[in-house]
């Protein structure tokens, strides 16, 4: 489609309107363009695609912007330019509008999923695109121009959130409508009064695999169609609505004597199959099973109201008579516990569907927070949830990692630190995708991209040892992420148990004063060195300026440590707290520099620094001298030393080689000491000190008769940790977690970590379930590289099709699900006497004109005079 890029662009947008829609009619489709996958989802909830014309449209009205205030929104990238065209953005979106109006209620018409996907997504992103500018004009340049409502911006920002929504209600309904119209809709399969079994009792009817396969189909097509969260809508919206209906068919359908089994087939596999559909929709784990449902949304109510009216379904019309008539027998008062209430605790029906989460000797089912639940399965319930979602969510991540002592990241850190490449393998710090951007600096084909949708999962596929390198990158983010996130316990639990446990036994060789030159590090020293590189810029300036200027190395020296002092509350806490934890732990032959871990890992970041600056101003020097330019170090006059004639390249390398020695001679063993106690310090909470040295027992006597060294070890055991208290354990609330997880994200190695955690656990959740104990896939001993997948597992069609998870179809005709009647009349259901009897009531045996024995007969009328109103 030919697109007129010059001209005005009143004229110019009516045109590619016009074009975009000509296209349509001749093929019957719309051009889309992708959105770059790091910009979509998010709080605005950008779709994964949009039309064509909407995007160039987006691309000439940001022109426009930038064109009128001389800077961009931060929508796109582009250069700075005067003119007031805030009615003209507002004017062309009208337009623009009115065009996807037109389409949608083309596909509307015709049942277009494409079409109407696509105009889905071009709403989305104008709506999206005209926030961004109205925030950049009402908060930075003036106040919109209009009436009371908030100006024409805020207007045409208003029309395109109720167009979207609209749209999604439409694309909604279209799903529902092809559901319950040809779906779940079979004459055989329904005949329920028939007098032959449906299939020869071998299997249930189409209509539930029919269903399984579409609602798994459609919810991967809006899982790469429409926005995330509007997907969810949708998709939550499909499965109310059709549960509403098979609900309504199975607890109201009265079939025959040849039928019974077959009811019992479909219930069972409904059962099974809203389970795995449910965690799609849920915000956290407690939602799933039904935890806290005064809280939880209106439709999570209603499809675990509607679930539980099924499974009761299943059980009063599947348990044999001569059981249901014992059960009777004990009286309805008092002696059926399913008749008594279940307020606050889990629902019954997500215990049967997942009998391995929900062992019945661990009273699991009694739990009425997740808090309470076993640690497999409140991390799995986590999981299932993180997974399931169309987009990737940090705060939910975070809390499965630190959840339960950081029970899943001690497990994942574990086994990959036993699977690492060798040290000789290990990439250089300089080249290490975390501090060297450039190798992942590629823009793909999507609009808006920011270099946001790159990570190291693509990078470490290209190494020549994808495997060994992913795992190095995986235990290097997990280490950043436990860190900065975690509590002192989580560290020890994780990375200190691990390092302990290590068959390496020269772990510690890089803490050793020898080893600050070597860049080939572990990756848990490189995520620690990430906690304190982003203060070194201006410290390498200083050191640069001051031998410049004629300062000695010995001078120099003095002066990083000065630099280290005043800028040590720009360096997070928790650096304080893993010092200590490794000091507690490293063997006696290892010395750091100045005896002292904190100040090792201080100057080995500072090293690598310098020879990241020295690379790259002699790259700058080669390129002067390449253009015949002169240095201006080259002309300076008369220094004292001739180092601070040398270029800034040779002076970063010389400072770099001053480092190894600088606790020499006890040249500023005072200066060294006196960070280490400010250090100590900042982390001590005075009132909770001096409170803790009130209680302790003859403090003072204890000091005279100790040495200092014991006295600072007490005082050290008595200063709180910043993630030590109880308030941080993010199963509390879930704004704790999502406080701790925005001063992960805050950094970009925190992005990358983040992104590579989900990416292997998505990856690997099979291995993880089998750690867990709660997997229905045996463990292959002959698998290789358990625990290490870098390429995610398809579910092929025909395994979709015919399995349920993992779990085949008609598990009640297989035998796979064995359920204990006398077991669940014993369970508190909250179920009224009147609504069993509706169940129990339809039943073939309670029909007239059923055939019974004398002793059915007398069965049935028992439990009718019991049940009966």
């Amino acid at each position: 489609m030919e697109v007129m890029e010059e001209g005005n662009l009143m004229d110019r947008i009516p045109i590619l309107l016009q074009r975009d829609l000509q296209y349509y009619e001749a093929n019957q489709k719309v051009l889309q363009e992708n959105i770059c996958a790091g910009v979509v989802g998010g709080k605005l909830d950008f779709p994964r695609s949009a039309s064509f014309a909407s995007v160039k449209v987006v691309m000439w009205l940001e022109d426009e912007y930038y064109a009128a205030y001389r800077k961009n929104s931060g929508l796109l990238h582009l250069a700075d330019a005067l003119q007031d065209h805030q009615t003209k953005e507002a004017e062309e979106a009208a337009g623009c509008g009115e065009h996807i109006h037109t389409l949608s209620q083309e596909a509307l018409d015709h049942a277009d999923l494409t079409v109407l996907t696509a105009t889905i997504g071009a709403a989305a992103l104008v709506k999206n695109s005209l926030f961004v500018w109205l925030q950049c004009v009402t908060k930075n340049i003036c106040p919109p121009k209009g009436d009371d409502k908030g100006g024409s911006l805020k207007l045409s920002y208003k029309q395109y959130s109720e167009m979207t929504e609209a749209l999604a209600e439409r694309l909604l309904d279209l799903h529902c409508r092809l559901l319950t119209l040809y779906i779940i809709q079979d004459a055989d399969c329904l005949h329920w009064e028939s007098s032959h079994p449906f299939f020869e009792s071998e299997r249930g009817s189409y209509t539930i695999q029919m269903w399984w396969l579409y609602m798994q189909g459609t919810k991967q097509d809006l899982w790469n169609s429409v926005p995330p969260t509007m997907a969810q809508r949708v998709f939550a919206g499909m499965l109310n609505e059709t549960l509403t209906v098979l609900t309504v068919r199975y607890t109201q359908t009265v079939p025959s004597r040849a039928r019974s089994p077959l009811l019992l087939v479909d219930v069972s596999n409904v059962l099974l199959c809203v389970c795995e559909l449910l965690p799609a929709i849920c915000a956290n784990g407690e939602a799933f099973v039904g935890l806290n449902l005064p809280s939880q949304s209106k439709i999570i109510r209603d499809i675990h109201a509607k679930s539980q009216e099924l499974f009761c379904c299943l059980l009063l019309r599947g348990i044999p008579l001569g059981a249901l008539y014992k059960v009777a027998k004990k009286g309805v008062q008092g002696g059926i516990a399913m008749f008594g209430q279940r307020q606050g605790l889990i629902v019954p029906w997500t215990i049967f569907t997942m009998p391995r989460l929900f062992p019945p000797n661990l009273n699991a089912h009694w739990a009425a927070r997740c808090s309470e639940l076993p640690t497999s399965t409140a991390l799995t319930l986590e999981l299932k949830v993180l997974l399931a979602a169309p987009q990737a969510n940090w705060w939910l991540l975070l809390k499965a990692l630190l959840m339960r002592e950081a029970h899943l990241s001690s497990l994942i850190f574990h086994h990959l630190i036993r699977n690492l490449p060798s040290c000789d393998n290990f990439i250089p710090s300089a080249r290490q995708p975390s501090v060297n951007r450039d190798c992942l600096s590629k823009k793909c084909e999507g609009f808006l991209c920011g270099l946001e949708c790159n990570d190291i999962v693509q990078w470490a596929l290209e190494q020549n040892d994808p495997i060994g390198q992913s795992n190095y990158q995986v235990l290097m983010g997990l280490t950043y992420i436990v860190i900065m996130a975690g509590k002192t316990s989580d560290i020890n639990k994780t990375l200190i148990s691990a390092l302990e446990k290590s068959k390496m036994n020269d772990w510690a060789s890089c803490l050793d004063r020898r080893q600050v030159w070597n860049q080939k590090r572990p990756p848990w020293l490189e995520a620690i060195l990430h906690l304190i590189y982003p203060i070194l810029g201006p410290v390498v300036h200083m050191l640069v300026s001051a031998v410049q200027t004629t300062a000695s190395m010995y001078q120099a020296m003095s002066l990083s440590l000065s630099c280290f002092s005043e800028m040590w509350d720009c360096i997070p806490d928790c650096l304080y707290t893993v010092t200590i934890c490794l000091a507690e732990i490293l063997p006696a032959e290892i010395r750091p520099l100045g005896d002292s871990v904190l100040i090792q890992l201080l100057y080995i970041a500072l090293y690598s620094k310098l020879l990241e600056v020295a690379e790259t101003e002699a790259e700058a020097e080669a390129k002067e001298q390449a253009n015949g330019t002169v240095s201006p170090d080259a002309a300076s006059n008369a220094p004292v030393s001739t180092i601070n004639m040398k270029p800034k390249s040779v002076i970063c390398q010389t400072l770099a080689e001053a480092i190894c020695f600088i606790d020499e001679d006890n040249k500023h063993t005072e200066q060294i000491n006196s960070l280490i106690s400010q250090a100590r310090e900042s982390q001590r909470s005075m009132g909770q000190l001096e409170h803790d040295i009130d209680d302790a027992v003859g403090l003072a006597s204890f000091a005279s008769t100790s040495r200092v060294d014991d006295v600072e070890a007490f005082l050290r055991q008595t200063t709180p940790s910043v993630r030590s208290e109880e308030e941080f354990d993010v199963e509390n609330a879930e704004y704790i977690a999502e406080m701790l997880v925005s001063d992960v994200l805050v950094t970009s190695v925190g992005k990358l970590s983040m992104k590579m955690l989900y990416q292997y656990i998505r990856k690997n959740f099979d291995w993880i379930l089998q750690q867990l104990g709660v997997s229905d896939i045996e463990h292959n001993p002959l698998q290789p590289n358990p625990g290490q997948s870098i390429r995610e597992q398809k579910q092929a069609l025909i395994d979709l099709m015919f399995h349920i998870g993992h779990r085949s179809f008609d598990q009640l005709l297989s035998g796979g699900l064995d359920i204990d009647y006398t077991k669940w009349f014993q369970t508190p259901m909250s179920m009224s006497v009147e609504k069993a009897w509706l169940q129990v009531c339809q039943r073939w045996e309670f029909q007239e004109g059923a055939k019974l024995s004398v002793h059915e007969a007398l069965m049935v009328s028992f439990i009718t005079s019991q049940l009966k109103p």
